[in-house]
């Protein structure tokens, strides 16, 4: 299994050399046959952040077996996590894409779809004037579905500026905090490497089934995914 950081690096942000190193060294102990395992990396600092991983070595590696497989290529995920104060930042990506070349993943014109799971604490009191009632604060968890060209590095310095231009988003509200205190943050590579058409097409397919808040109560897309939620956005431009 050759570890290829330069994936890694263009679907989430880079980390210290030492750690893929570390990583290197626990794939070549696992071997090629292995399958529904986690190579788990937890970092130790009690407020971290992402701009904070490429320089830290404070960290742990450890390898976990999958008890439910999951669907990702061969059931195999690396996780990342580390706590920015009160709250737990988790990543998870297949596998599989990190390993040898994948060089339509690093094309610049490649998409990937991902899922963002945000779990609020429900001891937080919530204040009902800033609770829209298609997302009720007692469901747990809050899900968004959305596709990207970017770094998740650069996709969340992206979504950290919406949340004071377009504070009425779900998202963001829910991100802002208006739902209850967050938890976690869960990031998931649903996956990787596609065209524009095909990301699309899988955005809708994804939002429609899981995440669109007129259909579920948790749902923060408020509109379709894909190109029928283009098709809405670019009417209400023009209207």
């Amino acid at each position: 299994m050759t570890f290829n950081p330069s994936v890694f690096e263009r679907l989430l942000f880079p980390l210290n050399k030492e750690v893929y190193g570390y990583i290197r060294k626990v794939l070549d102990e696992i071997g090629e046959k292995q399958k529904n395992f986690n190579v788990l990396i937890r970092y130790n600092h009690p407020d971290f952040s992402i701009e904070k991983l490429q320089f830290s070595i404070d960290f742990d590696i450890s390898l976990g077996y999958i008890k439910k497989p999951s669907d990702f290529p061969n059931g195999n995920i690396l996780s990342l996590t580390f706590n920015q104060g009160n709250m737990t930042n988790s990543f998870h990506v297949p596998l599989d894409y990190l390993l040898g070349s994948n060089e339509e993943i690093l094309k610049n014109e490649s998409n990937y779809v991902y899922s963002y799971t945000l779990y609020i604490d429900k001891s937080t009191k919530i204040d009902p004037a800033n609770i829209n009632v298609k997302v009720p604060h007692d469901i747990n968890p809050y899900l968004y579905i959305g596709i990207t060209k970017k770094s998740w590095q650069s996709r969340n310095a992206s979504n950290c500026q919406n949340m004071k231009l377009k504070p009425k988003r779900f998202l963001y509200k829910a991100l802002n905090g208006d739902y209850g205190e967050i938890s976690e943050k869960k990031l998931t590579i649903e996956k990787a490497g596609l065209t524009e058409n095909e990301a699309l097409d899988m955005e809708e397919k994804e939002v429609n089934e899981r995440s669109l808040s007129m259909l579920f109560p948790n749902g923060l897309n408020m509109i379709p995914g894909g190109n029928a939620g283009r098709e809405i956005f670019a009417n209400k431009m023009s209207s």
